[in-house]
């Protein structure tokens, strides 16, 4: 009864404000000023009575309209209700004289209203008003015209010469495609026009443009308070109009800076002796020696140095060709010096015509010989924005001469020394003259994961607590099975099925219907679903559909070939066509399809390692992965970095955790100019292998190719805990596992002989215990919260956000090591170094 009540009331409720809810529709439309010039904008504002609607403003053609969002609200006055809903624009005027806002046309609910016209007078001069004398914007940048990789300056000016409050941005200039960057402080000072004092603030933005066309920059709109005095009666003036008692109010004013539009051409083609080192704008090279005379063995530094404005962020060392020696000693010119490069050191200003500065490189040299040298001029080659073409720059001819020396006249001629002798200061012989060879011993196949958590907790318990020490060993240890394997669990069973339900059948119950589960469609539909499984397990996602830009993605990611991932992506298309295009297959396309799924699967590694698709033997599958690590070494010695680098790592993709193998992957990913992945995998090698002399070698070598430099900052604890880093972490565990069963025999043996525990060597025995149990944790602390990155791709922008219309902060480059401090939506927020935080994408991230 109470139910029915409630109905009752309700509907008469409803029936009560149905006729008072209005279901008017009208649309109006007005401006805040109709006289304006052409530096000025008018804010149109459209109301809609009745609620939301489409709005059509293609019809308003003199005016670029911008726009600024749009609000609603619900009112309810008298027993009447109204619903509006206001849009608002900035519209900039394109000519002058008198500019229409035609009707504008709305449309809701099949029903349509319009606005009234409305004419704007626009003019050349500042229109003679309070406001636009006071308050008004003005936008400007050095060139109009540039060259690609030519830097301008973009200058935002704000007028007044009235009080201001709350300046601000509502819309900051847009850039679009054209690459910008902020000036880190606004400049504030004062500027007389036509006898009125005005207060200017000036924002510049330094634009890089690497792409020629025509850039438009659209205009700023920036809002503010102006302050106005309350008005009071005169009787009161003397009184009430001291500063103590005086009020003031104020009044929001929005003002719109003008467009611009800069035209980018690109670079004329080079055609020179010399290399271009890519610097676009005015350039200078010197060179210079610490000393000119020396003796064999010593060492003199050479000082390269490019200055100029422009790109000089960009500067590279300049190719410099070794002399040779004035005696026919050596056979090649590059074995007269040993060569050794130092950190370039930069000076880089921002200035109101763009990036000025200098960069510094210098290079130890040690003659090996004594004779008398002379550098060729280094050149350098950069495109003269003034003049318009390639210009090429010298520097002077640099003369060494070296002296002779006892050690190294022995060094000279290593025959003449007795065979009992050893040649003296023998300098390291590195092979390729740069870094450490790759190790090729079966170790590297050993398996040096590290104890997992639960595992090592488990075994620090056993002592303790014997009894319940199998059992929860077994329970513990076993491994949850990951995404990857499911999803390869799930492509061999549709497999099975595919094989199971067709090809054989397809002809013979192509009368059935196309929606079972046998004959064609199921024979298809398990093709589909295995392909899709296999693939997804690549992304170590679930699901059971991907599209073909999807898959594509995921197998780029996984960096399989470009014509592999051509033949996957084309099968699944011919699958999905087989299946929903109407026609009725034949056993011979069906055996294809088949044929080529298994193929696909093989290669994509999951047949052999997860799937089991063809039955290996365990010989078998460590012969593959011998196989495979035999094609790496092969791929390395033949000069194939690159594809050396995909084979190893392969095996660390199977269950192969081993620092040798991450340190062969570095040293190839280190051999093809990829700086990043190779410190990425260095890292990860020094887990398991902190004091690897050959490791730490190539990764010192490999840190001097980062361009960003941070200042070292020392912890506490890696102070209390120094030997955490001269030994692995799996034998910290090992120790602390071994000293755990130490001391609980001991404690068994004192507790049977009725002796107290803690006396002697019992203490000492704990002590360690509790040590390196103490270092296991916190081991596996920062593995898990202070998480660590390497960014991986060339050159990455650090944005305030994690969409791509975020501030840009500032840029890191491929070997930069960063902090993890969250996750969200496919990004990392990273910390560099102190104040330098942002946000990046976890793909040019990856996480040590």
């Amino acid at each position: 009864m109470n139910l029915k009540k409630i109905l009752i009331i309700a509907a008469l409720t409803l029936s009560a404000l149905v006729p008072a809810m209005g279901f008017c529709f009208e649309v109006t439309a007005h401006v805040d000023k109709t006289r304006i010039s052409m530096e000025d904008s008018v804010f149109l504002t459209v109301e809609v009575i009745g609620g939301k609607a489409d709005l059509d403003l293609s019809v308003i053609s003199q005016f670029k309209v911008i726009s600024r969002g749009s609000s609603s609200s619900y009112n309810y006055i008298n027993g009447k209700s109204e619903r509006k809903a206001a849009y608002t624009y900035v519209l900039i005027p394109l000519a002058t004289g008198e500019l229409k806002i035609p009707p504008i046309t709305a449309q809701r609910d099949k029903k349509v209203a319009k606005t009234r016209e409305i004419i704007i007078q626009v003019s050349d001069q500042v229109v003679n008003t309070d406001e636009a004398k006071a308050l008004f914007a003005r936008a400007e940048v050095t060139k109009a015209q540039i060259f690609a990789g030519e830097q301008a300056v973009y200058t935002l000016s704000f007028f007044t010469s009235k009080r201001l409050s709350g300046l601000g941005f509502e819309r900051p200039p847009d850039f679009k495609d054209l690459p910008s960057k902020p000036f880190e402080k606004e400049k504030t000072f004062t500027q007389t026009i036509n006898g009125v004092l005005f207060q200017v603030t000036q924002v510049n933005y330094l634009l890089t443009p690497s792409t020629p066309g025509t850039f438009t920059i659209d205009p700023a709109v920036l809002t503010a308070n102006v302050i106005v005095k309350s008005k009071q009666s005169p009787r009161f003036d003397s009184f009430f109009n001291d500063s103590f008692f005086g009020s003031t109010s104020y009044k929001p004013v929005r003002v719109t800076s003008n467009p611009l539009t800069i035209k980018v051409a690109p670079l004329p083609p080079f055609q020179g002796d010399f290399k271009f080192s890519g610097l676009v704008g005015r350039f200078d090279i010197q060179a210079s020696v610490d000393r000119t005379s020396l003796k064999a063995g010593e060492s003199a530094t050479l000082t390269l140095k490019i200055s100029g404005s422009g790109n000089i962020m960009d500067a590279g060392l300049p190719k410099m060709d070794l002399p040779k020696p004035d005696t026919p000693k050596l056979d090649t010119p590059g074995d007269a010096f040993k060569v050794y490069d130092d950190n370039p050191v930069e000076t880089i200003n921002l200035t109101q015509k763009g990036v000025e500065g200098e960069k510094i490189f210098k290079r130890a040299l040690v003659p090996v010989y004594a004779g008398k040298y002379v550098f060729d001029p280094v050149a350098l080659v950069y495109f003269d924005v003034d003049q318009g073409a390639y210009q090429t720059i010298f520097t002077d001819p640099i003369h060494l001469d070296v002296a002779p020396s006892g050690e190294q006249h022995q060094a000279v001629a290593p025959t003449l020394l007795p065979k009992n002798q050893a040649p003296v200061k023998q300098g390291v012989d590195l092979v390729n003259k740069d870094i450490l060879e790759i190790k090729e011993g079966l170790a590297v196949l050993k398996d040096y994961r590290e104890i997992e958590p639960l595992l090592f907790a488990l075994l620090m318990l056993i002592p303790a607590i014997l009894f319940a020490g199998v059992k929860l060993f077994v329970r513990v240890s076993q491994k949850d099975v990951t995404i990857e394997q499911q999803m390869a669990q799930k492509a061999r069973y549709h497999l099975d099925q595919a094989i199971k339900t067709g090809p054989r059948d397809t002809e013979s119950q192509n009368t059935k219907p196309r929606n079972t589960e046998s004959g064609e469609q199921g024979f298809l539909g398990h093709l589909y679903s295995s392909l899709v499984a296999i693939v997804l397990a690549r992304a170590q996602k679930k699901g059971e559909t991907v599209t073909a830009g999807e898959a594509r993605t995921i197998l780029r990611d996984a960096q399989v070939e470009e014509k592999h991932i051509d033949e996957i992506t084309g099968l699944i298309d011919r699958i999905e066509s087989a299946r929903f295009g109407g026609n009725v297959m034949d056993k011979r396309t069906a055996d294809q399809l088949l044929s080529r799924t298994k193929q696909m699967m093989k290669l994509l590694c999951l047949a052999l390692i997860c799937l089991g698709l063809t039955t290996l033997a365990p010989e078998k599958a460590r012969a593959d992965v011998a196989t495979i690590f035999s094609d790496g070494i092969k791929s390395y010695h033949a000069g194939d970095f690159k594809q050396a680098a995909v084979e190893f790592e392969r095996l660390a993709e199977h269950p192969i955790k081993n620092p040798f193998l991450y340190y062969n992957i570095g040293n190839a990913y280190l051999k093809s100019g990829d700086i990043g992945r190779a410190i990425l995998w260095y890292e990860r090698a020094r887990v398991m292998a902190p004091n690897d002399p050959d490791l730490n070698f190539n990764l010192a070598h490999a840190d001097t190719l980062v361009k960003d430099k941070k200042e070292s900052e020392i912890h506490v604890m890696e102070v209390l805990f120094f030997w955490d880093r001269l030994v692995s972490n799996k034998t910290i565990q090992i120790a602390a596992i071994f000293s755990c069963f130490a001391f609980f025999t001991w404690a068994g043996v004192r507790v049977v002989k009725k002796q107290n525990i803690f006396s002697g060597l019992g203490m000492i025995l704990l002590s360690i215990l509790v040590l390196l149990s103490l270092v296991v944790c916190i081991n596996y602390a920062n593995r898990s919260l202070g998480l660590e990155a390497v960014i991986v791709k060339e050159t990455v922008a650090v944005r305030s956000g994690i969409t791509d219309a975020a501030t840009e902060l500032f840029a890191l480059h491929a070997g930069s090591r960063v902090k993890v401090e969250e996750k969200r939506n496919g990004h990392l927020k990273i910390v560099f170094s102190k104040g330098r935080i942002g946000w990046v994408k976890d793909k040019d991230a990856l996480i040590i």
